[in-house]
């Protein structure tokens, strides 16, 4: 782990391994508690630490559209994500090199990973370490894409076993591919590894 932690911090992102559920939790506890507004992307990773009721816990004002009821307040819980003091989401694959690489539906998500929130946050399980950026778009479009597509409900190409160019815009769920190679502004992104298998 420490090539991969070189590997980030050349590129001015924050690294820190975990063994364990219980010192991640810990450690973005110490996070939150510097930040009044958390917005947190919809993430398997991220639902299955409870991380949005780990927040709403610590009495932080939270935006996570899964906590919406109409197209309306998803909407806005969105932007909001996009101005609040500390993002989280955990992404489809990180590389040995350091690159962070996330696809996405409406685009929400690699907005405010990429610019927005002055601390970013992102939570990845062992299971998502890829070798090479190539790789990790490959992984990224070929396993968790159609996993997030079924999750969603959405009968995309992909989340039939059939090719991407038999796909059609109205179920498109790859619309934005983003690759990290890099921070400007040096520590506003931090990557949090756990030893554990989570999420797509």
């Amino acid at each position: 782990m420490n090539t991969l932690k070189n590997s980030f911090e050349s590129r001015n992102i924050e690294f820190e391994y975990f063994e364990s559920r219980e010192e991640l939790i810990s450690a973005l506890k110490l996070e939150f508690e510097k930040c009044d507004s958390i917005g947190v992307g919809n993430s398997k990773t991220l639902k299955e630490l409870e991380v949005t009721k780990l927040v709403i816990s610590m009495g932080k004002t939270v935006y996570d559209k899964t906590l919406a009821d109409t197209k309306e307040e998803i909407r806005k819980l969105k932007k909001l994500a996009l101005t609040s003091d500390c993002y989280i989401s955990s992404c489809n694959a990180i590389t040995k090199n350091g690159e962070i690489i996330n696809v996405d539906h409406s685009g929400n998500r690699v907005a405010a990973i990429t610019y927005g929130p002055d601390r970013v946050l992102l939570v990845v399980g062992e299971n998502k370490i890829t070798e090479n950026e190539k790789e990790g778009i490959k992984r990224a479009l070929n396993f968790a894409t159609p996993m997030n597509a079924n999750r969603a409900k959405i009968s995309s190409a992909c989340s039939l076993g059939k090719s991407c160019n038999e796909c059609e815009q109205s179920v498109r769920v790859c619309n934005y591919i983003s690759i990290i190679r890099g921070q400007v502004d040096k520590n506003r992104m931090k990557v949090f590894v756990i030893n554990e298998q989570l999420g797509f």
